[in-house]
């Protein structure tokens, strides 16, 4: 099995990074995978998968699709534990986020995908969360932290000559400093992708020759700018790249515009238009629109550029009234998966909270205990449980109502709450009736006797003139440790029962920690205790 696992793993890591080299080849990848699976329980592993043909699919069919993907498989990853798998679809989505014009969401889900991802991954993936990051940052402002982002990302691949990652974030450093006009910034880091691209011998794409051009255009370096951009003139490369492509033909026409070749700048918007009808890219067609007005604006035929300017105007309101549609979609989509991922939690949380105090119940106590002891066996630290239970609790019921002893109950119910925040991942519940269990995570038996001293304490001190006038209110408690005495759910918990009757036989409002209990002592309480699991108020009802 262990084998097995580790042959997935290596399998994995290679199609995940096939992505960064060829996208239509990791896409194959992971679908021939996935239906090798058939109609098998596939795990993370067909998950992490998912993710990726998710990634790819983004930018090729209709987002809101993968985004609804990405989200469940998020949801399923955080109830199982699967860290690398939530990093992962926290990088989809904020690269998806980043794409509909959320600044703030896209931040968000950068900033999780990299809190999540260990230090242990390989480092290719530790630099693409960190070039997610740092594209989110830029995109909301902090152009220091995303400088410093996507440094960190072009260390992790530096001895990577194999895929294109490097030139990707030295692409997107590049566009950040520019659209930030910030010229010299951008200029050292287009020269950085230009020497990257002659010592690795690897031709330059063309979204990053449309990004280089700009900067150089920025710079005053015409000529420079028109080398980078003409391969997409020619119609075997720009129709195998044809949004990259159209992109950088509006960028050639500007330029020739700028310098007054008309000629040249018409036949290029000829060449672009063409392309981007053939595609289908709208927002392409738009621009290339206001460069035919801009040309026919500075060839003198004004009313030529008036229609060809009420041309753009059309197509820019049509563009924004579809990216708007679509960004809804997206948006809606996403929102319609979180809610129906909250109403699942937070019905499984009504299942598993008493309604009346709002603490854990005994179902969840089953579930949690259980799982905590486990982790114990296999290395884990101790763990303390204390069963508490009111005094004389029928008294209240009887001298000032049952809607008394609910209030009582309430507010001990708060008590517990805040004690259990002491404790990192303490469990507070209600088990029945009037008895409660704490469960204390990694507590040895000196902390635990000193927190549950406090408890009684508290519980004894606390005001409730307001609730039950003169009568008090305290409460009784038996501790029990792990593995001191026992290292299963049903040990354990008979263990801090029988202390439990003996802090009220002994007296009541007390703590009994003590794991040497006379053995007459301990069958006189078994002679009165049901078997582990009962009811637990019915239990003590013998000594309440």
């Amino acid at each position: 099995m262990g084998t097995d696992q580790d042959a997935d793993g290596i399998r994995l890591a290679s199609v995940e990074r096939r992505f960064w080299i060829d996208r239509d080849d990791a896409l194959q990848l992971a679908m021939d995978w996935l239906a090798e699976f058939g109609d098998a329980e596939y795990g993370a592993t067909g998950r992490r998968l998912q993710v990726l043909i998710a990634a790819v699919s983004i930018h090729r069919a209709d987002p809101s699709r993968s985004a609804i993907d990405v989200q469940q498989i998020l949801a399923w990853a955080q109830q199982h534990g699967e860290i690398a798998l939530q990093s992962r679809c926290h990088d989809v989505l904020g690269s998806l986020f980043e794409m509909v014009g959320d600044p703030a969401a896209a931040l968000e889900h950068a900033v999780a995908a990299n809190d999540l991802l260990s230090e242990s991954e390989a480092p290719l993936m530790r630099a693409a969360a960190r070039k997610c990051l740092a594209d989110a940052l830029g995109s909301a402002g902090s152009l220091d932290e995303a400088r410093r982002r996507y440094d960190d990302a072009l260390r992790l691949v530096i001895d990577d000559p194999e895929t294109n990652i490097r030139y990707i974030i030295l692409n997107n450093l590049a566009f950040t400093e520019h659209l930030a006009h910030n010229n010299d910034e951008a200029l050292e880091a287009v020269e950085r992708l230009v020497g990257l691209s002659q010592l690795s011998d690897r031709e330059i794409g063309m979204s990053a020759r449309d990004t280089i051009a700009r900067v150089y255009m920025a710079a005053g370096r015409l000529d420079e700018a028109e080398t980078m951009l003409l391969p997409a003139m020619d119609s075997v490369f720009s129709d195998a790249h044809p949004d990259s492509s159209a992109a950088a033909l509006v960028a050639l026409t500007e330029l020739y515009r700028e310098q007054g070749r008309l000629g040249k700048a018409q036949a290029v918007i000829d060449r672009c238009r063409d392309l981007a009808q053939r595609n289908g890219l709208n927002r392409r067609t738009t621009e290339v629109a206001r460069e035919q007005a801009e040309v026919h604006a500075a060839n003198a035929d004004y009313r030529a550029a008036f229609e060809a300017f009420r041309d753009f105007h059309e197509k820019f309101e049509a563009l924004g009234a579809s990216e708007n549609e679509a960004r809804g979609r997206i948006l809606e989509a996403m929102f319609q998966t979180a809610e129906s991922r909250r109403e699942s939690e937070r019905y499984r949380e009504l299942a598993e909270r008493d309604p009346l105090t709002g603490l854990h119940n005994r179902r969840f106590v089953d579930e949690h205990l259980g799982s905590a002891l486990m982790r114990l066996r296999e290395g884990g630290l101790p763990l303390a449980i204390a069963m508490i239970d009111l005094d004389h609790f029928k008294r209240i019921n009887d001298t000032l109502s049952h809607e008394v002893g609910d209030e009582v109950l309430r507010a001990l119910g708060r008590i517990l709450i805040d004690a259990a925040k002491a404790v990192p991942d303490a469990i507070a519940a209600r088990l029945g009736g009037e008895e409660f269990l704490l469960i204390l995570p990694e507590t040895d038996a000196d902390t635990a006797h000193t927190y549950f001293e406090g408890l009684c304490r508290t519980i004894a001190d606390y005001d409730w003139a307001p609730i039950t006038h003169t009568l008090p209110v305290t409460a009784s408690i038996g501790v029990a440790l792990a593995p001191d005495d026992g290292s299963q759910s049903s040990d354990l918990l008979r263990a801090a029962d029988v202390r439990l009757y003996v802090a009220k036989r002994d007296g009541r409002n007390r703590v009994v920690h003590s794991a040497i209990i006379a053995r007459s002592v301990t069958e006189s309480v078994e002679a009165h205790l049901v078997p582990a699991g009962s009811g637990a108020a019915d239990s003590m009802e013998i000594v309440a």
